[in-house]
Order: structure tokens, then C-alpha cells, then sequence
């Protein structure tokens, strides 16, 4: 008897963004050590062999959900950095919007996927290389707006000035997953920004 070659179906065409964006809220949830290809598998509703299609093996899925947050600061808190107006201004909606990002709703705070769970993941080199160079990509567009609002001030006080953001940001990260309230970082996001413009003599 003939073979009968049986016509294969279309494979189902699947969400990468929507999968991608659960991928990223598992990561940030348990970081990454914890997160198993069971784990995985049941976020984003895809088989193993669909998620390693998609997506590559699981350090790649960090890379990937990693470099996915970093887009979101990018299209959602940078601009509020470098909007125009006064640098008080700038940097409250700027922690504002990352607050928004951090906390899933009122209650829920898994936190910032950068500085809350890639640093204990560090000892993998693509992750230590994508941490850097996030850090130092945001360090330098503060740098920049910070230097763009007190120009002429020594460069001793925009560092220590950089330093007081960024570690502001550091800060939301672990006191989101200790249970402070948005509305308590928001405040905290306000200080710090006065902070700032007092040590460079805005205020």
C-alpha cells in the first residue's frame, strides 16, 4: 500500500510580544535563578519547544525580557527626563513614570527587572554585560539633563548629583518589594529631586 503523505498544518502563529511581556514579569517576580522552563512554559501558555523557537534558551529569555524593560524606561520615563521645563520638574515625573513601571497596580510592586534581579544573576556574563551597559546608558542621560539644567557647575557636583538619581532609582526597587506604597516612592521621588537641584543651587 502507497504512503500517504499527510499535509502538514499552518504552525499557530504566536504573540511574541504579548509572550515577551510575560516573560518579563516572571523574571522580575522571581528573578532569575528561580524561574524554571516549567515556570516559563506556563506564563506565556507556549510548549517548550515553542518558547525555544521563539526565544532561544532561558538566558537568552532574560537577555531578551531584560533589553523589553529597557525599552519600556526608554519609551515611557526617559521622555519625562528630557522633557522641557525646570530640572525639580524633569526628575519627579521622571521617577513618577519609573513607579509606574515598577508597580504592576496600587497594591502589587514586583519592582524594576534591571536593578531588582539582574545583579544576584550577575555571575552569567551576558547578563553582567547587559546590566552594565543599561546602568551606564541611563547614568548618561541623566548626566546629560543634569548638566543641560546647571550648566557651569563643576563636574564633582554633577557626578555626586548623578550618583543621588541613580541610586534613588536602586532604592525604589527594593522598598517596592518591601511593601512601600507608590504613593510613599513618589514622595521619596520628590525629596530626592529637590535634593538635587539644592546641591546645584536650582532651587
Amino acid at each position: 500500500m502507497p504512503d500517504v503523505k499527510r499535509k502538514r498544518g499552518r504552525p499557530a502563529t504566536i504573540d511574541t510580544h504579548a509572550a515577551m511581556q510575560s516573560l518579563v514579569e516572571l523574571f522580575r517576580s522571581k528573578g532569575y535563578a528561580a524561574v524554571s522552563l516549567d515556570d516559563l512554559s506556563d506564563a506565556t501558555g507556549l510548549s517548550r519547544p515553542s518558547l525555544y523557537r521563539a526565544f532561544g534558551n532561558k538566558l537568552s529569555m532574560y537577555i531578551g525580557a531584560m533589553d523589553a524593560f529597557g525599552d519600556q524606561v526608554a519609551e515611557t520615563a526617559v521622555p519625562a527626563l528630557l522633557a522641557p521645563g525646570n530640572l525639580e520638574s524633569a526628575l519627579s515625573n521622571f521617577y513618577a513614570a519609573m513607579l509606574s513601571i515598577y508597580y504592576r497596580d496600587s497594591e502589587v510592586a514586583p519592582g524594576c527587572l534591571v536593578f531588582g534581579t539582574a545583579p544576584s544573576s550577575a555571575e552569567e556574563a551576558e547578563i553582567q554585560a547587559r546590566l552594565e551597559f543599561g546602568v551606564t546608558q541611563l547614568d548618561q542621560v541623566m548626566r546629560d539633563r543634569i548638566a543641560r539644567a546647571a550648566p557651569g557647575r563643576d563636574n564633582e557636583a554633577i557626578e555626586m548629583s548623578v550618583d543621588i538619581a541613580a541610586n534613588t532609582l536602586i532604592a525604589f526597587s527594593a522598598r517596592a518589594k518591601s511593601g512601600a506604597t507608590k504613593t510613599s516612592l513618589e514622595r521619596m521621588g520628590a525629596r530626592s529631586a529637590r535634593a538635587i537641584c539644592a546641591l546645584l543651587d536650582l532651587s
